[in-house]
């Protein structure tokens, strides 16, 4: 089965810490600020609110979450915030919240992205960083017993680059990308059947749809790269994305859909989408609903057949489901400000919402919502 692309890019620690930059340069524009205001720190903060939907799970710390073969994995940092992460993998009922199994994956991590998981020849396949804050970090493909979680094999990558590692499943094969290298692996057991150099990238990302019959790759050096179409069989070079792409990040891939897939691009102060016919890489018409860029944190991404666009921040424009190919807004999302989706099935969507509680008590940690679909979103 295809991996389930979803949500937030893989490199959304490298966009914060761009965006956060005072040397952050703009290199598509003159380095206009983002149009969300930076908040006073002396307010006082909201009064505490209750998200549109039902809550899940509570208390939780830089969370994923993946609807993959109609399980819901989601996982979790469980060092302290800011310590080299570590995490937890965990499968939990979509309706009730209640922990169906849970796994601790060692000294390895995993971001918010969903592009680190997808399920081929029984098995669950976890592209997961570390250890954490080593200085010879490397990247492992574990495996597990998709319902139980019981851990199978390790195949060892050897990580020479930066960024979250991920996963697609295409040709037959698993196609996984670790810093600057594309591997591919035996879905029967592991094993590394090839090893691709990217050049010179230290980041990369792989993606394919639904049927695995197309390969799509982009990597970046320092942000600079491009966008590659390879066979997902060979994993030879079709075509690539000219002149190279200009980010701070390597562009973000949606699930291929409809013979197009979607690049998210963060270029230091700004970012844009684009939408990219597989078969010559070439942008496509869009009918977006908002002018001009949008920030580093601007995403479009497939989940179940519906385009979610997303922007912390962004409001209404920048936060809705859309046409996939057009990226026309069919509905907004909703949500309140700060809130990110990060999964959805066929029926139900499943997000974080970002709620600041007053009084001297700190936040009780992230919530994990699921919310119905909108109808409009299918139309």
């Amino acid at each position: 089965m295809p991996l389930c692309l979803v949500g937030l890019a893989s490199s959304l620690a490298l966009l914060a810490a761009a965006c956060a930059s005072p040397a952050s340069q703009d290199r598509r524009s003159t380095g206009v600020p983002p149009s969300a205001q930076r908040r006073n720190s002396t307010s006082p903060a909201p009064t505490p609110a209750t998200p549109p939907g039902h809550v899940l799970m509570q208390g939780l710390k830089n969370t994923g979450a993946a609807f993959i073969d109609n399980y819901l994995y989601v996982w979790q940092q469980v060092t302290p915030l800011g310590a080299p992460i570590h995490s937890e993998l965990l499968r939990i009922d979509p309706l009730t919240g209640q922990v169906l199994a849970r796994t601790l994956l060692g000294n390895y991590g995993l971001g918010p992205a969903s592009d680190q998981l997808l399920i081929a020849d029984g098995s669950l396949w976890v592209a997961a960083a570390g250890p954490a804050g080593a200085p010879d970090a490397r990247g492992e493909v574990l495996r597990f017993q998709p319902e139980t979680l019981k851990a199978t094999g390790t195949t060892i990558l050897a990580n020479r680059g930066v960024g979250q590692a991920t996963a697609a499943l295409a040709g037959g094969w698993i196609w996984v990308t670790d810093g600057g290298t594309l591997y591919k692996l035996s879905a029967a057991d592991g094993q590394v059947a090839k090893t691709i150099t990217l050049g010179t990238a230290d980041q990369s990302q792989v993606t394919t749809n639904a049927r695995g019959t197309v390969l799509i790759v982009a990597e970046a050096e320092n942000g600079v790269g491009t966008i590659q179409s390879r066979n997902p069989t060979s994993g030879a070079l079709i075509v690539t994305t000219r002149p190279g792409i200009l980010g701070v990040t390597a562009p973000t891939l949606s699930e291929v859909s409809g013979g197009g897939v979607w690049a998210s691009v963060a270029t230091g102060m700004q970012g844009y989408l684009e939408h990219l016919d597989v078969s010559t890489l070439r942008p496509t018409p869009l009918s977006l609903p908002y002018p001009g860029d949008a920030t580093n944190g601007i995403s479009a991404h497939i989940m179940s057949g519906v385009l979610y666009v997303q922007q912390i921040d962004g409001g209404p424009t920048r936060n809705y489901c859309g046409n996939p190919s057009t990226g026309q807004m069919l509905a907004p999302l909703g949500l309140g400000p700060a809130s990110t989706v990060l999964a959805a099935d066929s029926t139900d969507l499943f997000y974080v919402p970002v709620v600041s509680y007053a009084g001297p008590s700190p936040a009780r940690g992230e919530e994990l919502v699921s919310l119905p679909i909108s109808a409009k979103c299918r139309t």
